[in-house]
């Protein structure tokens, strides 16, 4: 990362980007905000900015450019974590020193809203975290701050700020596995109430401090079971019927599609079907070139050619890539995060959306394991699609 002594952009390059930006929009919605830096404290410099950088930036680029081009500002992100708060608390002392900067001012009551990034779906959270004067986050801050540079009301200057959640869902909750859409949808709309109580939605629409938030993400590039559409935008996951819900126990939280299960699919090479003892169904292993064995499920009545979302139900105890195929064409060679544990290690199977293409109208041939993959594929339970 180049320092300031050598930048890449000068301030009149920001300015032109952000009011090109403004002047092109064309779907009527105003640009009226620009947001901060994103998660500065997950990783150490010099991947993440410090405080002292993100400060010199902000008043040499990024506070100018907002002025210029007349958009309020969003603060850099934080959460109530040690590490969030820390940050944002420096950051903040750092702006607060030069406020009285002849040539790059910093000022901080230019900032008018607070970017939340939490990945937790408790009703207790929220409430315990963000909710009031005594949350987490307020009194870490406070904290922090003291009385620095001889501000007696940092209190009230935090307290006047409404937070913005701008990415959030219940993926980062646990990691063995990381919650499936179907176990978002649970937990957003009340129906793991011992555990999340309503749900964090429900809580957030009632906190007067909190004043918009975001699922992440409706749709990306990036596999992860977080995505409220699938990729043809025509269906909601169970995540997406969570979100226009919140709170709501009458949602179906199940996976779209009929499931075909591996015992109803045509094995191929040395593809093997296992009783998997932690989860009490049939799966099959030894899929992929490396191992030589196919797995082909044959889906029937699809609608239309085209291209189809695919629920895949599988289980890995490290990141596996899967190569799969529709009906003898093009392989696609997808990555499967961990699920935690193998069968025999008390294993949890997790659920991924994947998006094939290649459909034709009435029966199609699925396969995992095709093509020259030479790597372990995770073991598959069933699969289904979204039609």
């Amino acid at each position: 990362m180049k320092k300031w002594g050598s930048p890449l952009c000068t301030i009149e390059d920001v300015i032109d980007v952000l009011q090109d930006a403004k002047d092109m929009r064309s779907n009527g919605v105003e640009i009226k905000r620009l947001m901060g830096f994103n998660e500065m404290y997950n990783n150490p410099p010099p991947i993440d900015l410090t405080p002292q950088e993100a400060a010199l930036y902000w008043r040499r680029l990024v506070q100018p450019a907002a002025i210029a081009t007349e958009l309020e500002l969003v603060s850099p992100t934080l959460n109530a974590m040690t590490e969030g708060v820390t940050w944002f608390a420096d950051f903040l002392k750092e702006c607060y020193a030069e406020r009285n900067n002849s040539q790059h001012p910093c000022d901080i009551e230019l900032i008018k809203m607070f970017a939340i990034h939490q990945y937790n779906c408790r009703e207790s959270t929220w409430n315990d975290w963000y909710g009031g004067d005594n949350s987490d986050m307020i009194t870490g801050l406070i904290a922090n701050l003291g009385n620095f540079g001889g501000k007696n009301d940092w209190l009230e200057y935090i307290v006047d700020r409404k937070l913005w959640v701008t990415e959030t869902n219940c993926y980062w909750e646990e990691v063995d596995p990381h919650p499936d859409s179907k176990e978002q949808c649970l937990r957003i709309t009340g129906q793991m109430e011992a555990t999340h109580g309503r749900g964090s939605l429900v809580k957030m629409e009632e906190m007067e401090n909190i004043e918009r938030y975001s699922m992440w993400t409706t749709w990306n590039k990036q596999i992860k079971p977080n995505y409220l559409v699938d990729k043809s935008g025509k269906h909601l996951t169970p995540l997406g019927r969570a979100y226009l819900n919140p709170g709501d126990k009458s949602v179906d939280c199940e996976f779209s599609g009929t499931r075909i299960y591996v015992d109803d699919a045509a094995l191929g090479g040395n593809a093997e079907l296992f009783d998997c003892k932690s989860t009490g169904t049939k799966m099959v292993k030894y899929l992929g070139s490396k191992d030589s064995g196919t797995v082909t499920f044959t889906v029937v009545d699809v609608p239309s050619d085209g291209d189809y979302s695919v629920n895949v139900a599988y289980l890995a105890a490290t990141t596996r890539t899967a190569a799969v195929s529709v009906n003898g064409g093009a392989v696609k060679n997808f990555t499967f995060a961990s699920s935690g544990k193998w069968c025999g290690e008390g294993g949890k199977s997790t659920v991924l959306p994947i998006e094939l293409q290649g459909f034709v109208a009435g029966t199609n041939f699925i396969t995992f394991g095709t093509g020259t993959l030479n790597e372990k594929h995770p073991v598959i339970e069933w699969m289904s699609v979204v039609m």
